[in-house]
C-alpha cells in the first residue's frame, strides 16, 4: 500500500489530461497505475471502450467470459440504481477483491460504465473500499466530460436498460448479451409481443435532427427500443397488440419521415421474438432496394420487396445461369438496335400481374399497342409468357439482373 495516496492526486490526474486534450486511453491507464488497480470502461452494450488490463478478450479467473462478467456488473449496478437511487459507484466484493463499479454520464444519459478493481495478486494502492469508490467516481466525471468532447455518445433519452437491449438486437458486435442471467431475467420483464421493426434513415444526415427523431419515438412510444448507429435510427416497438396501435405506428413514423427527412423500412408485425433478427435484416433490405426503386416514396414494407430481397441473396450464386437468359438478352438487344421498349415491357407486365390494361396504363400506351409487343416478346422468347410457370420464372429472372446490377 502507497503511504503517501491521496485522492486529491486523481483529481489533478484527470484535470491535467482534460487540459491537454488527453484520450479515454490515457487516463485510464493513467490512474489505473496510480491506484495500482484494473480499469475497464465499457459501452452500454458491453463493448469494451479502453481497459488497463491485456486479458480484454480472455477468460475470467472464476470461469466464463470476461466481457459477459462486465455486462454481469453492469446490470447489477442498473438494479441497484433503480432501487436505490445510486449517485455514486457501488461497491461489489468478489472472492479477495473489490469491484467499484459505476456509470458514466453525459447530458443526463448513460453511456457507459467504469468498472476499477483491486488485484489481488498486488497490493493495492488505495486504503479503504470507500477511496476506492472515490477514485472511480472522478474517473467517470472526467470520462463523460472526454466522451462528450470525442463523440462517444448519444443524446436520446430512453433508459439505459432499454439501450443496452435495443443495442443487443441491432448492434453486431454486441454478441449475444441475452444470455447473461442478470440481463436475460430484465429483458423478459419488458420485451413484450407482439412487435415490429423500423429502420429509419436520413435523406440528408444531421446527428441533431436523428437524435431529435429518437426522442420523438421514446416520448411517443415509451415501450419500444431504440439504437442509433451510423446514421441510421434501429427500433423494435414491443407490446403492439391491437390494430390501432399498429396503425398509430405507422403513422408517427410517416409522421417522422416528412419533418426529418427520412427514408423508412418497417416490418409487418410478428409475435416470436426469436424473429428480430431476421426481420431485422428483411427491412434494411426493403430500405436499401426500395430507395433504389422508388425513391419518391418514404416508407417501404418488407413484403413489398420480399422476391427482391430474397433475389439479392441468390444472385452471386445464380449469376448468369438464370432462365431464359440469353432470350432476355435479346430482348434487350433488339431494344438498344431498333429503339422498341420490349424489355421494359415485359418486365412491368410480369410486375402487374399480366393484366394487359394495367400495364398499358402504367406505360401511356394503347392497349393494341401493349398486344403486339407482347406477341413480339413472345416470339422472341419462344415461350408462352403467359402460361403460370414461365411467368413466375421470367420475373424472378428479370429481378436476378436489376440484383445483380446493383451489387
Amino acid at each position: 500500500m502507497k503511504d503517501n495516496f491521496d485522492i486529491n492526486v486523481c483529481y489533478k490526474k484527470v484535470f491535467r489530461m482534460l487540459g491537454n486534450e488527453g484520450t479515454i486511453d490515457q487516463m485510464v491507464n493513467d490512474i489505473a497505475e496510480y491506484t495500482n488497480t484494473r480499469i475497464t470502461v465499457i459501452d452500454i452494450g458491453g463493448k469494451i471502450l479502453s481497459s488497463s488490463d491485456e486479458r480484454q478478450d480472455g477468460g475470467y479467473e472464476n470461469g466464463g467470459n470476461w466481457k459477459e462478467h462486465l455486462l454481469c456488473l453492469a446490470a447489477q449496478y442498473i438494479e441497484a440504481q433503480k432501487e436505490e437511487a445510486l449517485e455514486y459507484s457501488m461497491l461489489i466484493e468478489e472472492g479477495e477483491g473489490f469491484k467499484a463499479v459505476s456509470r458514466i454520464m453525459v447530458k443526463g444519459n448513460t453511456e457507459g460504465f467504469s468498472i476499477m478493481e483491486t488485484q489481488p495478486d498486488k497490493e493495492p494502492a488505495i486504503a479503504t473500499e470507500q477511496l476506492l469508490c472515490q477514485a472511480n467516481d472522478i474517473l467517470c466525471q472526467a470520462l463523460g466530460i472526454l466522451m462528450e468532447r470525442y463523440g462517444h455518445r448519444v443524446y436520446y433519452h430512453a433508459s439505459t436498460l432499454r439501450r443496452m437491449i435495443a443495442r443487443s438486437f441491432f448492434d453486431e458486435d454486441a454478441g449475444n448479451v441475452l444470455k447473461i442471467r442478470e440481463i436475460r431475467s430484465m429483458y423478459n420483464t419488458y420485451v413484450l409481443p407482439d412487435f415490429i421493426v423500423a429502420v429509419l434513415e436520413m435523406k440528408d444526415y444531421h446527428m441533431f435532427q436523428l437524435q431529435k427523431a429518437a426522442n420523438s419515438l421514446a416520448d411517443e412510444f415509451p415501450d419500444s427500443f431504440i439504437y442509433i448507429k451510423e446514421g441510421r435510427v434501429y427500433v423494435l416497438f414491443s407490446g403492439v397488440q391491437v390494430k390501432r396501435q399498429r396503425n398509430m405506428i405507422g403513422s408517427v413514423l410517416e409522421d417522422l419521415c416528412g419533418e426529418y427527412g427520412f427514408y423508412c423500412g418497417m416490418s409487418e408485425p410478428f409475435d416470436d421474438v426469436e424473429l428480430v433478427e431476421k426481420k431485422h435484416f428483411l427491412v434494411r433490405k426493403a430500405l436499401e432496394i426500395g430507395r433504389a426503386s422508388e425513391p419518391e416514396k418514404d416508407i417501404y414494407m418488407e413484403y413489398d420487396y420480399y422476391i427482391q430481397t430474397v433475389c439479392s441473396c441468390a444472385v452471386s450464386y445464380i449469376g448468369r445461369a438464370r432462365y431464359l437468359e440469353k432470350g432476355l438478352q435479346e430482348l434487350k438487344n433488339e431494344d438498344c438496335m431498333k429503339g422498341t421498349c420490349f424489355y421494359n415491357t415485359l418486365k412491368e407486365y410480369l410486375l402487374n400481374g399480366n393484366n394487359v390494361s394495367m400495364t398499358s396504363k402504367k406505360l401511356f400506351i394503347h392497349r393494341n399497342t401493349m398486344i403486339y409487343r407482347l406477341g413480339k416478346i413472345n416470339e422472341i422468347l419462344g415461350v408462352d409468357i403467359n402460361e403460370p410457370a414461365v411467368s413466375k420464372r421470367l420475373m424472378i429472372s428479370i429481378i436476378l439482373q436489376e440484383q445483380e446490377r446493383r451489387c
